[in-house]
């Protein structure tokens, strides 16, 4: 039987396509049936398969970040082990976790969510036995605010209490946060900048400062101003009592109130620290010495 022209044509560009699709892998024609009859079945298994990565659409988060994301980062820092509560709010506390997660899983320990560590929080703990993860350490310092000298701080494990102190912060009861001085330590989480026994020891005594001896270095925080007030930055934040520089009891009998030495509770008044007994703060410095000072040690307050 003869074919004309225009069918002849039709079977060699069949022909070629055919050829061409099988060099490219492919053995069904596009808009033909699948052998069990489905005309997409042919594209749907030449087309590549591309899925979303566990943290399409997830921001980068870093210390200061809030919202829902922030949310969504605690609750997965929480399901692989990490204490924290799912505020929405990035502060020091979660960037340790961060940080903590991230050297637990290999990743550069920055203390910022990236999508490495998206995806890494995003899959599943893994079940194998792995090992204990270290504790985690938190200094609280809770307001009394019917008697801001008869606060308490406590040195928590794992959000459990260790041992608790009573404490004072602030002068003549201020509760005023953005009152440098006098008003009381501003809530919030705070940084330990450093930590030392010997505060004072190279200072001249014409230039020696006010807080000596044993000494938890705070970091600066912005305070939460009343109405009617600005923001200021509160600066030179302590824990710390009345001592020497070497850490023992002064004497004086022409001063009727030295900071060198503990005179009873009048001293838990501060300016605007966080003020223990002597043997407080040298018991506080023993607990956190047999723990090896943890890098990632924060205070807490409210």
């Amino acid at each position: 039987m003869n074919r004309s022209p225009r069918s002849l044509w039709t079977a060699v560009t069949t022909t070629l396509t055919v050829a061409a699709l099988a060099a490219l892998g492919m053995t069904q024609v596009p808009g033909t049936a699948s052998a069990n009859g489905d005309p997409a079945a042919g594209a749907r298994q030449a087309a590549p398969a591309h899925p979303a990565t566990n943290n399409q659409e997830r921001p980068t988060l870093r210390n200061g970040s809030h919202g829902q994301a922030v949310t969504e980062l605690q609750q997965r820092l929480a399901v692989h082990g990490h204490a924290l509560t799912a505020d929405g709010d990035f502060g020091p506390r979660t960037k340790t976790a961060v940080k903590a997660f991230q050297k637990r899983h290999g990743l550069w320990a920055d203390g910022i969510v990236g999508p490495r560590t998206w995806n890494a929080l995003l899959t599943p703990p893994s079940t194998k036995p792995t090992a204990p993860r270290p504790a985690t350490y938190t200094l609280k310092f809770t307001k009394n605010w019917n008697d801001p000298q008869n606060s308490r701080l406590a040195l928590l494990q794992d959000g459990k209490p260790v041992v608790s102190y009573r404490a004072g912060s602030g002068k003549d009861f201020s509760r005023n946060e953005c009152a440098g001085g006098t008003g009381w330590l501003p809530s919030g989480e705070y940084e330990i900048a450093r930590h030392m026994t010997d505060r004072g020891a190279d200072a001249m005594p014409w230039n020696e400062p006010a807080v000596q001896g044993y000494v938890i270095e705070l970091a600066d925080k912005v305070c939460k101003p009343v109405s009617g007030q600005k923001a200021v930055n509160r600066t030179d934040l302590f824990i710390h009592s009345e001592m020497k520089s070497d850490g023992t009891q002064g004497f004086s009998i022409f001063e009727d109130d030295s900071l060198r030495r503990w005179e009873g509770d009048g001293d838990y008044k501060s300016s605007g620290c966080v003020k223990l007994h002597p043997d407080h703060i040298k018991d506080l410095f023993r607990h956190l010495d047999r723990v090896g000072w943890p890098e990632d040690l924060t205070l807490e307050v409210g």
